[in-house]
Parts: structure tokens; sequence; C-alpha cells
């Protein structure tokens, strides 16, 4: 069976119920939007629906057609089409059910667009050097996996907190705009390239062996399965367990305890790749390797997540209470890591011609 079909017919059956019985208004509308609708004229006829309530009007096929009329035009009002929501609807409708099929299809669409927003934020967040756009974006989709968790339990009769939003997230929350300027943001921008995040990776895991006092605090957000290549992933393995052991880390002590992974791992690297990532280590400053990194595993985690979002919502086996722990899941993960980097740069190019004002008008002085 074609799942658009079935979110379609669902939708028909939510809106037929209410024209033949309106009173089942009262326990939807509490949890239902018009933006939970697929069809956007589905979204109209809610829309409608719920403005006659509103107004204590009457809900009926005939005043309805006339409200959308008025409201949509003779063309767009499509008043064959509110026939067929009466031919579609069963003989004993029960509306409650169907909105709940209505809220879910919506639910998971709305969960699922967020993947963008995090990925267009971990974009700017990896060429910035800042974690501030990560942060605010996190703070956006969790407020809207907090309401999606809300509103289920409201469908579905189970206890939940009142969530209350605050106003400066509710704009962005449900705005597609939004999510378009942020799919737009991404298609200006060139993709991952797993040359360069390979590169950063061994500079950094060749400064933290020179400078092994900053170990533990990249530990706090880059565990070793988080290092793709296989080779530098054990060598990054054993530098983290040699400094959970208080033991002495240096170039010596990291080559000696990864030999016993050479029989494990054919690609574990040699004396001279490995001596070559030290040296370099020594003069290079370890901030800017901390933050190439981060910035690069904020962008694998965004791409992942996003991912696991979109396939996660198009399965229907998957609940929409795991999908929302699964967004509260990526956005903890995204934070913790964006941590590493700086709210916002030290340096800013908008900054430059002030700043270069200053120092000529202090040398002409």
């Amino acid at each position: 069976m074609n799942d658009d079909a079935i979110i379609r017919l669902s939708e028909q059956a939510t809106l037929g119920s209410v024209l033949l019985h309106p009173a089942a208004l009262d326990e939807t509308q509490r949890w239902l939007r018009a933006g939970d609708f697929a069809d956007t004229w589905h979204a109209q006829v809610f829309t409608t629906m719920l403005e006659r309530r509103a107004a204590d009007e009457a809900i009926d096929p005939q005043r309805m057609a006339d409200a959308l009329v008025e409201r949509l035009g003779t063309r767009r009002a499509n008043l064959p089409r509110l026939a067929d929501l009466l031919h579609v609807t069963p003989p004993h409708p029960h509306a409650v059910t169907y909105a709940r099929m209505v809220l879910d299809g919506g639910l998971r669409r709305e969960i699922a667009g967020t993947g963008v927003l995090l990925r267009a934020a971990a974009v700017r967040c990896a060429s910035d050097r800042m974690s501030r756009p990560i942060y605010a974006t996190c703070n956006v989709v969790d407020a809207a996996m907090d309401c999606a968790e809300a509103r289920w339990a409201k469908a579905t009769g189970q206890p939940h907190d009142e969530v209350v939003v605050p106003l400066a997230l509710r704009a962005v929350m449900r705005n597609t705009e939004a999510r378009m300027g942020a799919d737009k943001y991404l298609s200006g921008h060139p993709g991952r390239d797993a040359g360069s995040e390979r590169r950063n990776l061994v500079a950094l895991i060749g400064a933290l062996i020179a400078q092994p006092d900053h170990i533990p605090g990249v530990a706090a957000w880059l565990a070793p399965n988080r290092v793709p290549d296989p080779g530098w992933r054990a060598v990054y393995g054993t530098l983290l367990e040699l400094a959970e052991l208080g033991q002495h880390v240096d170039i010596v002590t990291v080559a000696w305890a990864t030999r016993a992974h050479a029989h494990h791992e054919q690609c574990v690297p040699g004396l001279s790749e490995l001596r070559a990532a030290v040296d370099d280590g020594w003069s290079r400053q370890l901030d800017p390797a901390i933050q190439a990194v981060a910035g690069d595993q904020v962008r694998h985690l965004a791409d992942a997540g996003a991912a696991q979002l979109v396939a996660g919502a198009a399965n229907p086996g998957v609940l929409v209470t795991d999908l929302v722990d699964t967004g509260h899941l990526l956005t903890a993960a995204l934070r913790r890591t964006a941590a590493a980097m700086p709210i916002q740069p030290a340096y800013t190019p908008a900054a430059a011609p002030e700043l270069r004002t200053q120092k000529i008008e202090s040398v002409s002085r």
C-alpha cells in the first residue's frame, strides 16, 4: 500500500467525520493543527472548521462549502473535493482515531524537517569555528521535540507536563521558510571533505601526543569510535588509555602500546608517519586543531543524525516518542562536541577594516 495514499485517506476521513459529527472537533482541536495535514487543501478545510467553531457557527457541508468559496474563491475551493470527504468516510466514523493518524504523519514530517536546520547550523559552526549557531539551533529543535511529545501525549491520553516554549523560538519551530533557507544555505556550501577531516584528526592526535595535558578535555567530546580511520583510531584509543591509567604519554610509549594492535589492525600508521604527526604537533597551536576537528565532528553528527531522523520518520514501526528521544540525543551530542569551540570567533572579518584603521591612525600619530 502507498503511504501517501493512506495518509490522504486518513486526512479525508478526519475531515469527513467532523462534517458529519462536528462535536468531534472539541477533542481533536486540543492537539491537532492545520499544519499536520500533508494536503494544503485539507489544511484550509480544517482551518475553516476551527474558525467557524470559534465563532460558534455551524459546521455542515453546505455552510462549509459557502465558507470555503468565500475563503479561497470558487476555483481553489474545489467543492467536489468536499463531497469526496463524505464519500470516503466510513459509515460509523471515529474522528479522534483518524485525527491521531493525521497527527502521527504531521509530527513525523515536523521532526524529520528539523534535520536540515541542524545540518545548516553545523556548516556555519564548522566554517566560522564557533558554537553559537549550533547551540541556538539545538534550542529550537529541542523545543520542537518537546512540543511534539506533548501533543502526542494529549492525543493518546498519556500524562505529560505542559510545555512552555519561549516566544523567540515559536516563530522558528514551524517556519517552513526557515527550513527552505537552511536547505538553500546547504546547497551553497561544499560538502564534507574526507581527506581534510582525516588530516585534521591526524594533526590533533599528533598534537595531543606532544602536549598530553590537553587529552582529558578532548576525550570529553571525542570518543575513539568517532575516528573513522581504523589505524589512527587505534592510536587515539591507546593515547586515551595511557592517559586514563596515569601513565607517561609521549611518542615512545604510544608507539610501544599501539604495536599490540598491529596484529589486529592492518592499517596502523607506521612509525615514520606517527613521528611526522608528533613533530608537527610540537609547533602546532592546539586550540585551532581542536576547533577544526570539533567542526568536522559537528558536521558529521548533524548529517548522520538528520539522516537517522528522516529514516525513522519514514518507518511506521518507529514510534513518535522514539523519534523525539533520538532528536534529544542528537542535540545533546552536538552541544557536547560544539563546546570545544568558542561561543563566537575571536576574530571576525567584519571587524577587520576598523582594526586596520585604528592601527593606521596610531602609526600616523
